[in-house]
């Protein structure tokens, strides 16, 4: 017997990603997936985000393609704040209130009034004694509050919690064989519109997360400033050129536009990838998965591999999944071609196979 997993809900800042996911014997389908942009005039207030999400959530759900009210949501990637710590080794039971000692006076809210989680990345030897890399995640509890506030007036049931940096390792993790594949290091960088997530894993042990606040929006201004045209003019045009649709612009005067924040970006990338090759020497990443939005823009993916001189691919989260054969989908998504901004929400739903 199939059993319908919890509806990952993706709170992004430009639109709200909603999927479910069945697990059988015969492997993954997908149930239902629904999509609804965020109105530009409040993507920059939290509050009046997560009414639109709410209201977006109600919509979605009233199309009855999706099996249950039970879902994962994620933490804003704005909210939800990435630190690396080091820890001498102790027992289990010691380590929450090590990470919490250690995270004294280092977030920009009061540590007892944080919400914290972490990963213990490896063991590391730094200052002449023998460490624990911890990648720690904290957020507000009024922010995970108001999720769920807003959860409970879309008529949702939360049954978990998760942020972004683990949401898109399990979409991928079910794609690693025993072996080769579990061995190999893989960045993940997922350019969403207002920031960009990094995620560094070896095979499905997660070594390294950061957050960076460049992103799509960033791009778009920079092409405005450039051609002398509004953002939402600019938006248009990188979407239009990524479609390989007829635009209003020279397109290579864009991309050279897009050199300098692409070097800074890629410039970034390094610097986690530096700091990776430091915790952990013989593990150096080996391929690059790109992601969010932006991973549509084929020449910007180009350009970002070349810099990082990595194998690289568009990330795919619904590669090897079956759509069910009675599904409808809420709205048009494409599986014929990548869908690089829905990992997050896929791996909302597929991490809840496995507390199951």
């Amino acid at each position: 017997m199939g059993k319908n997993l919890p509806i990952g809900v993706d709170l992004g800042s430009a639109s709200l990603k909603m999927v479910q996911m069945r697990q059988d014997e015969g492997g993954l389908q997908l149930v239902a997936a629904g999509s609804v942009e965020v109105p530009r005039e409040c993507r920059d207030d939290p509050v009046r985000r997560m009414g639109c999400h709410a209201r977006a959530i109600r919509a979605l759900l009233k199309t009855n393609v999706f099996k249950s009210r039970q879902c994962v949501i994620s933490i804003p990637a704005e909210s939800a704040l990435v630190n690396h710590i080091r820890i001498p080794k102790m027992p289990q039971a010691d380590v929450p209130g090590a990470v919490q000692a250690e995270l004294s006076g280092k977030l920009p809210f009061p540590a007892d009034d944080a919400i914290v989680r972490y990963v213990i990345a490896g063991d590391v030897y730094a200052d002449g004694e023998a460490k624990q890399e911890v990648i720690v995640v904290a957020t507000a509890k009024s922010t995970v509050e108001a999720c769920l506030a807003m959860s409970r007036r879309a008529k949702l049931d939360v049954v978990g919690v998760n942020v972004e940096p683990c949401a898109i390792v399990e979409c991928f993790a079910r794609l690693f064989q025993k072996g080769q594949d579990n061995g190999r290091t893989t960045m993940y960088v997922d350019i969403g519109e207002m920031s960009t997530q990094v995620v560094l894993a070896r095979g499905t042990k997660i070594a390294f997360a950061r957050n960076l606040s460049v992103g799509g929006r960033w791009f778009n201004q920079v092409v405005a400033e450039g051609l002398h045209v509004l953002a939402d003019h600019a938006s248009r045009i990188r979407r239009d050129i990524a479609a390989g649709q007829d635009c209003q612009a020279d397109v290579n005067q864009v991309y050279l536009l897009l050199d300098a924040p692409v070097a800074d970006l890629t410039d970034k990338l390094t610097q986690c990838m530096r700091y990776h090759d430091s915790v952990f020497p013989n593990q150096g990443v080996e391929r690059l998965v790109l992601l969010g939005g932006q991973a549509y823009d084929k020449r910007l993916c180009q350009a970002i591999a070349q810099r990082l001189n990595l194998a690289a691919h568009i990330g795919d989260p619904l590669v090897k999944v079956v759509r069910e054969g009675a599904a409808t989908l809420a709205t048009g998504l494409d599986k014929s071609v990548p869908q690089p901004d829905w990992a997050v929400a896929v791996g909302l739903s597929l991490g809840a196979a496995d507390a199951a």
